[in-house]
C-alpha cells in the first residue's frame, strides 16, 4: 500500500499545472457535494479524477456522490433505474477502478445492497447474459461506468468473459486509467492469445505506459497476424529507435529496425540497416534471411539467392532459407531447380501447405495435367491431403471449363480414393458439358449403385436423364421441321419409357407419313396417359377422314368433354354427327325394305335423339306405322318429317290415303289437293290424287 501511495506522490510533484487544474475540480466537487447538488459534484469529481486516475481523494468523492445521488433517487424519487445506475457507478469505482478494496468492504457491502434492492424493484434479470446486455445498453447510452460494473457480472458466464474484460478495458481506457486497462486487455488475451486486434490495443496501452519491451511483442504479433498496419510499424519503429539510442551496437535491435523499415518499403535504409547488423554479428541467421527477403521484394533474385545460400552453407536444412531460395528459382523461370528447392523444405517439413501449393504451380507450368496428375498420385499413400489438392485443383480447372483436364483429374482421384461421391457426380457434370450424355450418365449409375441413399446423386441423375429425353425431343422435332419423318418416329420411339409427348410426336410422325392407322393407336395411347382434349379431336379428326363417323363421334364428344372450348372439336362435331345420322338413316332403310321393322325402329329413334329434326327418320318411321295400319300415329310422324324437310311432297300424298282410310275425308281432300299442286310430273299417285279430288268434292 505504500508503494502505491508514493507512485502518487511523485506524480503529484511531476505534473504541477496539471495540480492546480486537479485542485480546482477537486474543491469545486466538495463543495457542490456539500451542498447536496450530487449531479454537479460528480462531474467535477470525474474532471479531477481524469487528471489523476490514481487520487483516491477525487475517487472517494465521487463515490460518495454517486451514493448519495442514488440514495436520493431511491428515497425520494422511487427512480429505481438512476438509482441502480448511481449505485452501479459507486460499485465500479470501489471493486474495479482500483485494486485497493479490503479498506471499503463495508461502503461495497452497503452498495451492492442497495443496488440489489433498486433491481428487485425493477424485476431486473440478473442472470449473466442479461447484465451483458444491460452493459451493453448502458456504454450506448455513455455510461461508461455503470456498463463496467455490469460487464463485471457477466464474467460468471464463461462465454462472455473474454468479451467482458475486453469491453472493461476499453472503458478503462476511456476514463484514462491506463494500468487498469492494460490488466483487463490482459486477461482477455490470456483467453485468447490469437486475437490480433485484442493484441493491438494491449500493444497501445502498454506503449502508453512506456513498457516498450512488451509493447514491442505485442505490436510484432499484430503485425505478424494482422496485416502491415501503418501504425503498428510506425509505433514499432519508434520503439526500437529508442531501444537503438540506448545500445547503439546491439545487433538484434539493429536487425529488427531493418524488418520494420523494410515492411514500410523503406528498401535503401533497411539495407543499411541489415549490413550493419551483419557486420556486427556475421553468423546472425534472421539478419541473412532478411536481407534476402528484401532483395527478394525488389526483385534482385540473383542477390536474395546468394544471402540464402550464405545460410545454408551453415545449416542447410534452414527450412526458410530453402523455401525463399526455391520461390526465386521459380521467380527465374528455373522449374526444376525450383522444384528441387521445393521438394527438399518438404523433405524437412512434410505439412508445409505452402511449399506444396508452390511446388503445385510450378508443376502446373511444366506438366500437362496427366503428368500431374501421375506425379501428384505418387506422394497419395503417404500424404492423404494430396487427394484434396488434386481436388481443390479438378475444381479449378472445371471452372475454367477445361472439362478434359478436369475429367483427367477427376478420374485420377477416383483411382486413389473412391468414397467422395462428390467426385462422381462433378465427374458426370463434365462429361455432361462436354454433350457426353452416355458417359455421364455411366458414371451417375455406377455412383448410385455404391451410394444408394445419395439423394444428390439420384437428383443429378434423373435430371440427366430428363435432359437425355430432352435432346431426343430437340432431335426429333428437328428432323420433323425438315420434312424426314422416319427419323423423326425413330427419335421418338428411342424415348423410353413412352411418355405423353413421344407419344404425340410418333402419331403425328405416323400421320405425316399417311399411316392413319399407326396415328390413331399412338394417339389413344397418349390418350391414355394424360386425357388432353387436343388429343381426343386429332383421333376424332382421323376417324372422320376414314369416314368412321362414329368413331370420330366418340372422340369428338371426348375432346368437348374434357373441354368444352375446344373450338376445334366443336367445328367439326356437327358435321360429324351429321354424317353419321345420315349412315344410320341408310342402315334404317334398308333395315325397313327388309321388313325388320323393329330394328328400323329403334335405329330412328335414335338417330332422332340425337338429331330431332332429321326429316327421314320421322317419314320413315310414319311408313313403318302405316304398314302396321296406325294410321293416326304414322300422321303424327308425316307431320314432322313435312315440318323439317318441306320438299318431301309424298308425304302430303301418304297423310291423305291415311286419312281416307280413317274416314276424315275432309283431311284426305285437303292433303290430295297439297300433293297434286305440288307434283308437276303425271305419275299414277297423281292421277290417284286427282281421281279421289274429285269424288271428295262433295267434303270441301
Amino acid at each position: 500500500m505504500k508503494k502505491f501511495l508514493s507512485v502518487i506522490f511523485c506524480l503529484f510533484l511531476t505534473c504541477t499545472v496539471a495540480n492546480a487544474d486537479f485542485a480546482e475540480f477537486y474543491n469545486a466537487g466538495q463543495q457542490y457535494l456539500s451542498q447536496y447538488q450530487y449531479s454537479s459534484a460528480i462531474i467535477e469529481f470525474r474532471k479531477a479524477l481524469r487528471i489523476n486516475y490514481l487520487d483516491d481523494s477525487a475517487r472517494i468523492g465521487l463515490i460518495n456522490s454517486y451514493m448519495a445521488r442514488g440514495t436520493y433517487y431511491a428515497n425520494k424519487d422511487k427512480n429505481w433505474e438512476n438509482a441502480a445506475n448511481d449505485f452501479r457507478a459507486a460499485l465500479f469505482y470501489l471493486k474495479y477502478y482500483t485494486s485497493d478494496t479490503q479498506s471499503s468492504m463495508q461502503v461495497i457491502a452497503n452498495a451492492t445492497d442497495n443496488l440489489n434492492q433498486c433491481l428487485n424493484m425493477q424485476k431486473f434479470d440478473t442472470s449473466p447474459r442479461s447484465r451483458f446486455q444491460k452493459a451493453q445498453d448502458l456504454r450506448f447510452e455513455g455510461l461508461f461506468p455503470e456498463a463496467g460494473y455490469e460487464f463485471a457480472q457477466s464474467l460468471a458466464d464463461m462465454s462472455l468473459r473474454k468479451e467482458s474484460y475486453e469491453q472493461i478495458a476499453d472503458i478503462m481506457r476511456v476514463l484514462s486509467n491506463d494500468p487498469k486497462c492494460a490488466d483487463y486487455y490482459k486477461k482477455a488475451i490470456d483467453i485468447d492469445p490469437n486475437d490480433a486486434d485484442l493484441r493491438l490495443k494491449y500493444a497501445r496501452v502498454l506503449d502508453k505506459l512506456g513498457k516498450n519491451e512488451l509493447a514491442a511483442n505485442e505490436y510484432n504479433y499484430a503485425l505478424a497476424n494482422g496485416g502491415n498496419d501503418p501504425e503498428v510499424l510506425y509505433a514499432l519503429e519508434r520503439i526500437y529507435r529508442q531501444k537503438l539510442a540506448q545500445s547503439p551496437n546491439d545487433a538484434a535491435t539493429i536487425g529488427n529496425l531493418g524488418a520494420i523499415l523494410q515492411k514500410q518499403n523503406k528498401y535503401d535504409e533497411a539495407l543499411q540497416y541489415y549490413t550493419q547488423a551483419g557486420q556486427l554479428e556475421p553468423t546472425n541467421v534472421t539478419t541473412r534471411l532478411n536481407l534476402g527477403t528484401l532483395y527478394q521484394q525488389r526483385k534482385s533474385y540473383d542477390a536474395a539467392i546468394a544471402a540464402y545460400d550464405s545460410i545454408l552453407f551453415l545449416y542447410p536444412d534452414n527450412l526458410q532459407a530453402n523455401f525463399y531460395k526455391a520461390q526465386c528459382l521459380a521467380a527465374k523461370g528455373d522449374r526444376d531447380n525450383a522444384i528441387a528447392g521445393f521438394k527438399k523444405v518438404l523433405s524437412i517439413d512434410p505439412n508445409n501447405k505452402e511449399a506444396k501449393n508452390q511446388i503445385f504451380d510450378v508443376m502446373k507450368e511444366s506438366m500437362n495435367t496427366a503428368e500431374l496428375m501421375n506425379y501428384m498420385s505418387q506422394n497419395a499413400g503417404t500424404n492423404k491431403s494430396t487427394v484434396d489438392d488434386m481436388y481443390n485443383y479438378a475444381i479449378e480447372l472445371h471452372k475454367q471449363k477445361r472439362f478434359d483436364d478436369a475429367i483427367i483429374c477427376y478420374k485420377k482421384i477416383l483411382q486413389l480414393k473412391s468414397d467422395n461421391p462428390e467426385v462422381y457426380i462433378n465427374l458426370a457434370i463434365a462429361y455432361n458439358q462436354k454433350q457426353d450424355l452416355a458417359s455421364a450418365k455411366q458414371i451417375l449409375q455406377t455412383a448410385k449403385a455404391k451410394f444408394p441413399n445419395n439423394k444428390q446423386i439420384a437428383d443429378n441423375l434423373q435430371a440427366l436423364e430428363q435432359q437425355a429425353v430432352a435432346g431426343k425431343f430437340d432431335e426429333a422435332a428437328q428432323y420433323y421441321n425438315s420434312g424426314d419423318y422416319q427419323k423423326a418416329l425413330t427419335a421418338y420411339q428411342s424415348v423410353q419409357p413412352p411418355s405423353f409427348d413421344s407419344l404425340i410426336g410418333t402419331a403425328a410422325c405416323y400421320k405425316a407419313l399417311n399411316n392413319t392407322e399407326q396415328a390413331i393407336e399412338y394417339y389413344k395411347k397418349a390418350l391414355n396417359l394424360h386425357p388432353d382434349s387436343d388429343t381426343a379431336y386429332y383421333i376424332g379428326a382421323l376417324y372422320a377422314e376414314k369416314e368412321n363417323w362414329l368413331s370420330s363421334k366418340v372422340f369428338l364428344r371426348k375432346a368437348l368433354d374434357i373441354n368444352p372450348n375446344n373450338t376445334k372439336a366443336k367445328d367439326l362435331y356437327p358435321s360429324v354427327t351429321e354424317q353419321l345420322n345420315v349412315k344410320r338413316v341408310d342402315e334404317g332403310i334398308a333395315l325397313y325394305e327388309k321388313g325388320d321393322y323393329p330394328k328400323a325402329t329403334s335405329i330412328f329413334n335414335q338417330v332422332l335423339t340425337e338429331d330431332p329434326k332429321n326429316a327421314y327418320a320421322y317419314y320413315y318411321k310414319g311408313l313403318i306405322l302405316d304398314a302396321d295400319k296406325k294410321y293416326l300415329p304414322a300422321i303424327a310422324e308425316y307431320k314432322k318429317a313435312i315440318l323439317y324437310n318441306p320438299e318431301l311432297t309424298v308425304i302430303y300424298y301418304l297423310m291423305a290415303i291415311d286419312y281416307d282410310s280413317l274416314a276424315q275425308y275432309k283431311s284426305a281432300l285437303s292433303n290430295y289437293k297439297k300433293f297434286a299442286q305440288l307434283t308437276t310430273e303425271s305419275n299414277e299417285y297423281k292421277t290417284y290424287a286427282e281421281t279421289r279430288i274429285k269424288e271428295l268434292k262433295k267434303y270441301e
